[in-house]
């Protein structure tokens, strides 16, 4: 057997006792360096899920102890990896549940919100302290947050799902969403049909992005239409659909006169914000075309918003706080979306099969014709159109602009029918003024100028 004085002579060191104190050393270093992180985000989220159950049961109830002794022992079977322990603790904290149900003499009534909470509380527990789980930590305390917030707002939602939401509503939404991720993989990919003008995914998904943007003004408007200014209103009525803001304005002027500056302010303020909304439809769909429309388009929104801002209305209606609620409907209801889809395959092939037959400049007949109907679609489609390198961007711009002159024009008819001939006339200034800034820019930009 070597000795210390051996290996100090011979230099070479003695081996012998080198397993030895490897050995120690590897039963030293693991508790040098133990994280105590995972430790602590789950006394964290077992104390912020627990404080919220504790605030809203009475005593006696599940609570904070409860919630961070669980969080306990969740991140020690996190960190220990055993998956015995994991699933004998989990049956053990169901018997532990049942049991006190049962002790509790209610069963039957008691919700099991608290017992979810429990389960959830170990599961992102273990999650945030198992080295399998990238990033399990951020997700865990992310989720936890989210939890909570979910439980504190029972009488919210509750509210918002019973009283906000209606039945019909609700159930087109449902319906619709359906048919995204249900039938939308079903459709054929491919171009088909004369001309190959039905290429149904594509069509479903313009659908989609269409309805999804409208969605977002509908409820907007819903939720807010009645307590926020005109001003607010009509942006948001805007965003969802500016025909049937404009046509509402002019009803409100119709059976309100003397808000007329008013109203053409708001109905300004509306259709100021289709153009940014077509520029959002390019950007998805074809962003090259979106750069060569964004200085036309922003310039016709500029013109509608300089329109509004000048437009002088009486102090006496400066009170004017609300409007009445638009007539939106549900874009997500499955009957607006199929005749979305259908306007947009009506347009798509008429297009198409125009500029086989007469070329691609027939292009700005069908997109005149195309407007009359619905702007969205024939933005899209246009928008399509360049992508596939089918027209220039020149001609493109150029055909999204006269769609949109088109139903401005409608829109007009609308405001002197609806409205009144001096709210018509009014509304025609205000396109007159995007529809020139939007045309005088695009030449200033084929000149090479701006």
């Amino acid at each position: 057997m070597c000795n210390r004085a051996h290996s100090l002579d011979t230099g070479n060191g003695c081996t012998c006792n080198a397993p030895q104190d490897n050995r120690r050393n590897n039963q030293v270093q693991p508790a040098a360096h133990l994280n105590w992180i995972p430790i602590i985000e789950a006394l964290l989220i077992g104390v912020l899920v627990g404080a919220q159950r504790e605030a809203v049961k009475p005593s006696g109830h599940i609570g904070v102890r409860e919630f961070v002794i669980l969080a306990i022992i969740g991140s020690l079977c996190g960190m220990l990896e055993n998956n015995y322990l994991t699933a004998t603790t989990v049956i053990a904290l169901i018997v532990f549940l049942t049991a006190f149900r049962f002790r509790s003499g209610t069963p039957e009534s008691a919700g099991f919100t608290t017992d979810l909470a429990l389960l959830a509380v170990f599961c992102l527990s273990f999650a945030g302290s198992s080295d399998d789980f990238e990033h399990g930590q951020t997700t865990a305390i992310g989720l936890a947050i989210v939890l909570t917030f979910f439980l504190e707002s029972k009488d919210k939602l509750r509210r918002f799902f019973r009283e906000t939401i209606t039945a019909v509503e609700f159930s087109d939404t449902l319906r619709f969403l359906a048919l995204i991720f249900i039938i939308y993989p079903l459709l054929p990919a491919g171009d088909l049909g004369p001309f190959e003008a039905f290429n149904f995914q594509r069509i479903w998904m313009f659908v989609i992005l269409v309805s999804s943007v409208s969605f977002v003004g509908y409820f907007f408007e819903k939720f807010l239409g009645q307590s926020i200014g005109i001003k607010l209103t009509a942006i948001l009525g805007g965003l969802a659909s500016t025909t049937a803001t404009t046509s509402t304005f002019a009803k409100d002027v119709h059976d309100e006169p003397e808000l007329e500056h008013a109203y053409w302010q708001a109905a300004s303020l509306a259709n100021a914000i289709q153009f940014p909304r077509i520029l959002a439809f390019l950007s998805v769909v074809s962003p090259n075309l979106a750069v060569q429309a964004a200085w036309p388009l922003a310039m016709a929104g500029v013109a509608g918003l300089l329109v509004a801002v000048l437009t002088k209305v009486p102090k006496q209606v400066h009170h004017l706080d609300a409007t009445k609620a638009i007539e939106l409907g549900n874009p997500f209801s499955l009957g607006p979306a199929l005749k979305f889809g259908a306007v947009l395959a009506v347009i798509i092939f008429f297009t198409k099969a125009a500029a086989v037959v007469f070329g691609t400049h027939s292009l700005i007949w069908t997109s005149c014709i195309g407007g009359l109907m619905d702007v969205d679609a024939i933005a899209v489609t246009v928008a399509d159109l360049f992508h596939s390198s089918k027209v220039d961007g020149h001609l493109a711009v150029i055909a999204i602009l006269l769609a949109t002159l088109m139903n401005a024009i409608f829109k007009t008819g609308v405001t002197f029918s609806t409205g009144s001939h001096s709210f018509g006339m009014k509304m025609m200034l205000t396109f007159l003024a995007m529809f020139g800034a939007a045309f005088i820019t695009l030449f200033v930009q084929q000149a090479h100028l701006l």
